[in-house]
């Protein structure tokens, strides 16, 4: 993890001193909640209660008049006469009825307003603090990647600082404004830094720098009003006015940038944030910011909008530390429909409630009540289909679940090599999964009455077929119902077609829509399963007519073409081996290198230890480099074929018991890539041989040319064999290979071996071949 620097010290410091003096004050000071209004006679009335509040505990009524606070005039009072509300005070008197009522020791906080205001904020800021972190170590140092950090932070203390301003505590109103009302202008600033490092530009820096100006502007006026604790009332709805503007910019900002560029790779960047911003900040804004200025009424609490601020930090964090996102479009699609299924019920649930509880209802509580259900509707039916698709082969029997049954036939299907076999599986599992009476699997020609049968069938079942399917032109997948019971169209040709027939279900009951579409499912996956099949064995068959019966050998176009493959596929196995496991290993000894060589107080055995740990990753170092090389070699086209002969000769001579003698004189052609890599894996095939099966001493190789063909010859003094055997050996000793490769470039190849007399082998092709093979 990277260490701090000085200035995010001092904001991490900055915000923990904060933090713990607003849950200070917001432990030792209760939420009282009284709301207050000066009449014509300069009396100050209480005109509201907020709930969850020690007044709404105590019941305080409202239309009471305040007559002092802890024994002088309310006005006198800093909450009184600046906001128009009762809070940290220790004491105060109401009178209503022509009755006076003091009230002292206001030290308790309800449960709800616990949670709400204190722990919630407080986990806010730990979440936050932790993606910070996880941003921090996971994301490569940039400016975009602080100004995110920033962003978190600022959100979670403003969060925070709710639980202090509603106690119309002066320090945390003046948080609680400037955080709000800056945290917008540094997303802006992050989303221009962000992008401008794609290279992805809609937008002028201006806009930002603007109105950091503004902000700064109308936070210094609120900070002059609370310095001099003279709140003017027209300033009041200020700082939320400005902050609906700011809104406003930056959802004009997001979409603007999703419609242009929408179809592009940054496409479902701008997807992602226009969704997670809307998630975070459409309950603030339209059901707590926009009714306060409107109609001077929040259909929700700040707390419970602030709740979906959590949106924000997880959203950024999974774009700048995921390399692969979730399918935004899915997860959209899916909770839309969702929206659509809830909004119906949720309109039901609030006029069902009016009806029973005797209360009066207002617009607003309609409101609340239809939101709330209509969001844990949509809660519900995720969480549905979630567990749908992880439990429900749990906590469902296995074979009556039709999905559990596919993938069953499925796996099945892969052990099956004819259709039969194939026919016999699937009708085991319908029989499982749908508990039918009898099953019948037959085949009938489409022209003459001719069938084709897996097991006999009674005599009244093939005349029920007559009667009922007189036409015998169906899809496959048909399902066909006739009071004798119901089949389905597994196969069809131009000469016949396959139906699984069954008498009908064990209950007697007909076929739901579930089960006709699991029918329809397993017969096409069948369909295409049996023409895989017969395609599969017209190739062998095909392939089978291509070998020569006395040869055994290919055509020269099918060993070309089955020899590029194979190399195609070593060459990207090396690759994929060179920038994967190999760069890992790298890595970790570089690491452990500088642990050793930095680390002096570590212990003589944990050091020796270490050092063991790193030979060996050494040692599979080069192990891996190996392998990639044998698989592919290196720099073959660059340093030419002699030169990587040299090179593979060396490499067998170091774990072999036998010397190679190579000569190349004479050798000059010019040849292509396939003659090269062909000639070396055929050296490289010699040599293995004779490092596993000849017991040689020496080898000896020779690389020649003539103005017409390309001669290799090898032999060794090792025990040979006996060549009467001919096919046997070459398919146990690995020269089929050797064969086939020299086949696919019309060369020859000519073996010399007899038991103890060693082995020799000549291997000569022309300079050109007719035909060029690319995959």
């Amino acid at each position: 993890m990277r260490v701090l620097n000085w200035k995010q010290m001092l904001l991490v410091l900055f915000i923990i001193l904060s933090a713990c003096y607003i849950t200070f004050i917001s432990v030792t000071q209760p939420l009282i909640g009284i709301d207050l209004e000066q009449n014509s006679n300069d009396e100050w009335i209480i005109t509201q209660i907020k709930g969850e509040s020690w007044a709404d505990e105590k019941m305080i009524p409202v239309g009471a008049e305040l007559i002092s606070v802890e024994g002088a005039a309310p006005g006198e009072h800093y909450t009184v006469r600046m906001f128009g509300e009762l809070e940290n005070a220790k004491s105060f008197t109401v009178k209503g009825l022509n009755e006076k009522v003091s009230y002292s020791s206001i030290n308790e906080s309800t449960f709800l307003h616990w949670t709400l205001f204190i722990i919630l904020p407080l986990l806010f800021l730990c979440a936050t603090f932790w993606i910070s972190k996880i941003v921090q170590s996971k994301v490569a140092k940039r400016f975009s990647a602080n100004q995110l950090m920033l962003f978190f932070l600022l959100i979670a203390l403003g969060y925070l600082s709710n639980s202090g301003a509603v106690r119309d505590d002066l320090y945390s109103i003046f948080l609680n404004s400037i955080l709000f009302l800056i945290s917008p202008v540094v997303l802006i600033h992050f989303l221009y830094n962000y992008f401008s490092e794609l290279k992805v530009y809609w937008f002028s820096r201006k806009i930002y720098q603007v109105l950091y100006i503004l902000v700064t502007l109308v936070t210094a006026v609120e900070s002059y009003f609370l310095i001099t604790t003279r709140y003017p009332p027209f300033f009041y709805h200020v700082p939320g006015t400005m902050l609906f503007i700011l809104y406003i910019i930056l959802f004009f900002i997001i979409f603007k940038g999703l419609s242009i560029y929408k179809d592009t790779s940054v496409g479902t960047v701008f997807k992602y944030m226009s969704v997670g911003m809307s998630v975070a900040f459409f309950p603030y804004i339209f059901l707590y910011l926009t009714p306060a200025l409107t109609i001077h009424a929040k259909i929700i609490p700040l707390e419970i909008a602030a709740i979906f601020l959590i949106a924000l930090p997880v959203t950024f964090m999974y774009l700048v530390t995921r390399e692969r996102l979730i399918d935004i479009h899915f997860v959209i699609g899916r909770l839309r429909y969702y929206a659509l299924l809830s909004a119906l019920p949720s309109v039901f649930v609030p006029i069902m409630i009016s009806m029973f509880v005797e209360k009066d209802l207002t617009m607003i509580d309609h409101l609340q009540i239809y939101l709330t259900t209509h969001l844990l509707l949509i809660i519900l039916l995720s969480i549905k289909e979630i567990l749908d698709f992880r439990l429900q082969k749990f906590l469902f029997v296995a074979r009556y679940s039709y999905q559990e049954s596919m993938h069953r036939i499925s796996k099945e299907m892969k052990d099956q090599s004819n259709a039969v076999d194939l026919m016999k599986v699937m009708r085991k599992e319908i029989g499982n999964v749908l508990k039918v009476r009898e099953m019948y699997i037959y085949s009938i020609h489409n022209e003459r009455k001719m069938y084709c049968v897996y097991d006999p069938i009674p005599d009244d079942i093939l005349n029920h077929f007559d009667d009922y399917f007189p036409n015998r032109h169906y899809d496959v997948g048909t399902i066909l119902e006739t009071g004798k019971g119901f089949g389905v169209i597994v196969g069809f040709t131009l000469d016949k077609i396959t139906m699984l027939w069954c008498r009908g279900k064990k209950d007697y009951t007909s076929l739901n829509r579930d089960e006709k579409t699991y029918l329809q499912t397993v017969a096409q996956n069948a369909n295409i399963a049996i023409e895989n099949m017969n395609l599969i064995a017209d190739l062998v068959k095909e392939l089978r007519t291509l070998r020569s019966d006395q040869t055994h050998k290919y055509p020269t176009w099918l060993s070309r073409l089955l020899f590029t493959i194979a190399e195609n596929q070593r060459k990207q196995l090396s690759i994929d081996l060179h920038d994967t496991v190999l760069q890992e290993q790298l890595y970790l000894y570089r690491r452990m290198d500088d642990l050793l060589s930095k680390r002096s107080d570590l212990p003589k055995t944990l050091d020796a230890e270490l050092s063991m740990y790193k030979e060996s990753l050494l040692d599979n170092i080069h192990l891996i480099r190996e392998t990639c090389n044998e698989l592919r070699p290196a720099f073959i086209e660059e340093i030419g074929l002699v030169h990587s002969l040299e090179t593979l000769i060396e490499q067998y001579q170091l774990r072999s018991n036998f010397t190679v003698y190579f000569t190349s004189e004479g050798f000059n052609a010019k040849l292509d890539q396939e003659h090269v890599l062909s000639i070396f894996r055929i050296v490289q095939e010699l040599l293995t041989n004779a490092m596993k099966h000849s017991n040689a001493k020496i080898v000896k190789l020779s690389l020649s040319n003539n103005d017409h063909q390309v001669m290799l010859l090898y032999s060794d003094d090792g025990k040979g064999m006996d060549y009467s055997f001919q096919r046997d050996l070459f398919s146990h000793i690995g020269l089929s290979g050797i064969e086939q490769r020299v086949n696919g470039l019309n060369g020859h190849l000519k073996i010399e071996t007899a038991p103890d007399e060693g082995f020799k082998s000549i291997i000569t092709f022309p300079y050109k071949v007719t035909k060029e093979v690319e995959v």
